[in-house]
């Protein structure tokens, strides 16, 4: 049966009280949690401590979390396509460490961002500009995709041999935790993995524990930004699909994390290729109101995605 949760990503940077910030994700009908990089340690172990008097399920948790003392509370504070050891091998730990508080939390699995391809610091944002100035499918649109997209390639070899390490060290500990690593989609062009990374992955780490995280509004995003079909991305890896993050892009741009049901999203889609023990996480933005967070959670369990 698959286990359907709210990321506390919506309100996590707003509430550090474990007790209201478990009440507050509760009330909008769910009462599953995916716990991400943003919750401090203090209120990780006190939900840890209580999840089961609070009657608690842990579908997840998003890597680093809890958020390390001191470092910020970014995804990857050392990213896993280091190419440094020293730090690469601190972007791993944090990573390991979160497959162990998984393991205590009861979750099945943790999500996992691979860190960056280094590229120009333009590239980040290029398509994101060229859309905001209506350029988006013009010709100087096309010659900038296609630019960025070999200046990916070439930049991203290096890099990708460390990703590739740290995740060998992480699926090790993977199998001895029994715990599955979700790789996520991005939503960056400078960000691993791209479409033919998963596939290298996937095919390196075949009968570990390393599968597919889907996010559906990354996905949408990239193929408004750079034409690679959303659905290729299920088509291809949905056979590795380990969960979702569920949330909605708004019309006409690249704006994500809104409830699901008021943008653009296909989420009848999604739904196709979802098994049935695929864990479904609505993954909303702070900006997201109380009411908008339940519609979206009814328009899940109408679509027939959430229960």
């Amino acid at each position: 049966m698959a286990i359907c949760s709210i990321s506390t990503s919506w309100r996590s940077d707003r509430i550090s009280d474990a007790r209201e910030l478990v009440d507050t994700m509760a009330a909008t009908g769910i009462n599953a949690l995916e716990l991400e990089f943003r919750i401090p340690p203090e209120t990780f172990a006190e939900i840890l401590k209580n999840r089961e008097r609070w009657n608690l399920t842990i579908s997840s948790l998003h890597a680093v979390c809890p958020a390390p003392v001191g470092r910020g509370r970014g995804a990857e504070r050392d990213p896993l396509n280091e190419t440094d050891e020293e730090k690469r091998k601190r972007g791993v730990k944090d990573v390991l460490d979160t497959l162990r508080n998984a393991s205590e939390m009861g979750a099945r699995a943790v999500v996992v961002h691979c860190g960056y391809v280094p590229m120009a610091p333009d590239a980040r944002n290029a398509m994101l500009k060229m859309h905001d100035a209506g350029k988006r499918g013009s010709r100087e649109a096309e010659a900038l995709r296609q630019r960025l997209l070999l200046e990916r390639a070439v930049a991203s070899k290096k890099a990708f041999t460390s990703v590739l390490k740290s995740l060998e060290e992480i699926n090790e500990e993977a199998v001895k935790r029994g715990v599955d690593v979700g790789i996520e989609n991005r939503y960056y062009l400078n960000e691993f993995p791209f479409f033919e990374d998963f596939g290298v992955i996937f095919n390196l780490f075949e009968g570990g524990r390393l599968g597919y995280w889907h996010d559906a509004g990354h996905a949408h995003v990239m193929e408004f930004l750079y034409g690679i079909p959303h659905e290729k991305m299920l088509e291809t890896y949905g056979h590795r699909l380990i969960g979702v993050h569920l949330h909605d892009v708004l019309p006409g741009g690249y704006t994500d994390h809104n409830e699901p049901g008021c943008g653009t999203v296909d989420f009848a889609m999604v739904k196709k290729y979802l098994k049935e023990d695929t864990i479904r996480v609505m993954e909303l933005s702070h900006r997201v109101a109380p009411d908008a967070a339940k519609r979206g959670v009814e328009f899940l369990k109408t679509a027939g995605i959430f229960y």
